[in-house]
C-alpha cells in the first residue's frame, strides 16, 4: 500500500514521540539500579519506535519531509532528558572528575591512587564514589587532557557528562558526512542516533569511550578521503583516549596497501604504510609527558588486564576448559592467565587475517575486529558496545545490532546486588544475551550465499527474457 508523504511523516514523528516518552519514563525512575524492571519495560516501546522508524526510512524507502531534522531533534532531546540525572549504572565518571581535580592541582594522575594519604587534601564529597580507589587511573593521556579541559570550563559530574554528550553530537555529524562520502543514505544515522545505548551510557552514565569512538570514526572518514597523515593522527588520538582502537590499525594497514592483486610481497610491504609510524610515535610521546610518575603509572592498567572479569562469553568457555581450581579455591589463577593469553592470541590472528585481506572495506574490518575482541574479552561492560555501534549505521549486521541491545541485560547483576548485596552473574541471563549473537554470526555466511544465489537466479531470469 502506497502511503502519502503526510502519512509517512506522521509515522516517523509518532515513532520519535514513542522514543521520547520512553526516555521520560526512564528519567522518572531515578536510580536505575533499583528499578531494572522499569528500565526493561521502557526499552520495549523504544525498540518498537526504533524498528518502525528504521523500517520506514531504510526498508520501505522514499522521501520524508524533515526526516533528518526529526532524527536529530529526537536524538538530542533524548540525551537532554538524562543529562542532569545522577549516574546510577556506573560510577566511572567520578574517577574522571577526580583525575581532572588532581591535574588541576598540578599533580600527575598516574603517580598516586585516590586513597593515597598524600592526596587527602584534594578529597571532595564525591571522593567516596570513586571505584577502586586503591588503583592508579587506567585512562590514557588524551582522556586525561580532556578531563582537565572540562575541569577548567565546566567542572563537576554534569559538566563532564555535557562535554561527553557534545562528543556524541559531533559523532552525528561525522557519521552523516561519512555516509554521504560513501554514497549511502544519510538517514542511516538513525541507527546510531536513536539507539538507547549511547543515550544511557553517555548522557546517563557519562563514559569517556565516546571520545575514542569519535576519534576512530574521524580517522576512518579521513582515510576514506585519502587524508592518510591526518587519519593516523586521529587514530593515535583515539588510542590515547582508550587503548582498544589500536586493533583497528589492521584495517589501516590493509587499506594503505591498496588491492595488492594477489601479491603477498605487496600485502606485507611496509613502504606504503610508513605513515602508520605516527601511531607508536605519538602514543610514546604522550605517555612520556607523564613518565615522572615512574612504575606506579602502569599498576592500574596491569590490574585491569590481569584480574578483571565480567560478562564474558568465549573467554569463559576457554577458562572452563583449562581450569582446575585447588580445593577450597573459587578461581584457578593460572588458568585465568592462560585463558587471557589464548584469547589475546586469537584476537591477534583475527587482526593479521584482516590486515592481509584484499579489497576490504576498512569500516567493515574495524567492526569485525572490535566485535570479535568483545566476544573474546574477559570483561564486557555494556558501554563497550559503543565501539561497534557506529558501524551498524554503515553496514547492516544483525549480529552486532542484536548484541548492542542484548548487552543491556548485563545490568541485571546490579539489581540483584542492590537488593541482596551479592554480586552474582546469572548464567541463563548471559545465555540469553550471547546465544542469539553467536547464532546470527554462524548463520551470516549461509544467509549471504542464499542472497547471492537469489540474485544470480534473478539475473539469469532477466537475461533469458
Amino acid at each position: 500500500m502506497s502511503r502519502s508523504p503526510g502519512q509517512r511523516l506522521a509515522i516517523l514523528a509518532s515513532a520519535g514521540m514513542l522514543q521520547l516518552a520512553a526516555w521520560a519514563w526512564i528519567r522518572s525512575l531515578g536510580d536505575l539500579s533499583l528499578h531494572m524492571d522499569g528500565l526493561w519495560l521502557a526499552l520495549v516501546p523504544m525498540l518498537v519506535g526504533y524498528g518502525l522508524a528504521a523500517w520506514l526510512l531504510l526498508v520501505e524507502g522514499g522521501s520524508i519531509a524533515y526526516a533528518m531534522r526529526i532524527i536529530c531533534a529526537v536524538a538530542v532531546c533524548s540525551r537532554l532528558l538524562l543529562l542532569d540525572t545522577t549516574p546510577s549504572l556506573s560510577d566511572d565518571i567520578y574517577r574522571y572528575v577526580w583525575d581532572a581535580h588532581v591535574q588541576a592541582a598540578g599533580l600527575n594522575p598516574y603517580a598516586r591512587a585516590p586513597d593515597d594519604d598524600a592526596l587527602i587534601g584534594l578529597r571532595t564529597e564525591d571522593w567516596s564514589k570513586i571505584n577502586h580507589k586503591e588503583l592508579v587511573t587506567v585512562y590514557p593521556p588524551v582522556a586525561q587532557w580532556f578531563f582537565l579541559a572540562v575541569q577548567r570550563f565546566v567542572p563537576g559530574v554534569t559538566g563532564m557528562k555535557g562535554a561527553l554528550v557534545l562528543c556524541d553530537l559531533l559523532l552525528f555529524f561525522v557519521l552523516w558526512r561519512w555516509l554521504l562520502a560513501r554514497g549511502q543514505d544519510g538517514r542511516r544515522l538513525l541507527l546510531y542516533a536513536w539507539h538507547p545505548l549511547p543515550v544511557l551510557e553517555i548522557a546517563g552514565n557519562g563514559h569517556v569511550d565516546i571520545l575514542g569512538v569519535l576519534g576512530l570514526c574521524v580517522a576512518l572518514l579521513w582515510l576514506h578521503q585519502g587524508r592518510h597523515h591526518a587519519a593516523t593522527w586521529a587514530l593515535s588520538a583515539a588510542v590515547l583516549s582508550k587503548l582498544i582502537p589500536i586493533l583497528c590499525a589492521a584495517a589501516f594497514w590493509q587499506h594503505l596497501g591498496g588491492t595488492h592483486s594477489g601479491s603477498w610481497q605487496r600485502a606485507l610491504d611496509p613502504r606504503p604504510r610508513v605513515v602508520l609510524l605516527w601511531i607508536p610515535g605519538l602514543v610514546l610521546a604522550a605517555y612520556l609527558l607523564f613518565a615522572d610518575a615512574g612504575a606506579p603509572m602502569w599498576t592500574g592498567l596491569s590490574a585491569y588486564a590481569s584480574k578483571w572479569r565480567f560478562n564474558d562469553s568465549a573467554f569463559g568457555l576457554v577458562y572452563t576448559l583449562i581450569s582446575d581450581p585447588k580445593p577450597g579455591w573459587e578461581w584457578d589463577d593460572g588458568a585465568l592467565r592462560s585463558a587471557r593469553w589464548l584469547c589475546l592470541a586469537a584476537v591477534a590472528v583475527v587482526m593479521t587475517t584482516l590486515a592481509l585481506r584484499r579489497k576490504a572495506d576498512p569500516a567493515a574490518l574495524c567492526a569485525t575486529v572490535l566485535g570479535m575482541q568483545l566476544l573474546l574479552a574477559p570483561t564486557v561492560h555494556p558501554w563497550y558496545l559503543l565501539w561497534v555501534l557506529p558501524f551498524t549505521a554503515l553496514h547492516a549486521s544483525s549480529a552486532w545490532m542484536a548484541f548492542s541491545w542484548l548487552v543491556l541485560l548485563a545490568y541485571h547483576v546490579l539489581g540483584d546486588f542492590r537488593s541482596t548485596g551479592v554480586w552474582h552473574e546469572s548464567s541463563w541471563i548471559r545465555g540469553l544475551e550471547y546465544l542469539p549473537v553467536y547464532l546470527l554470526l554462524a548463520g551470516a555466511p549461509l544467509w549471504r550465499r542464499l542472497q547471492s544465489a537469489r540474485r544470480n537466479t534473478s539475473a539469469t531470469a532477466a537475461s533469458a527474457e
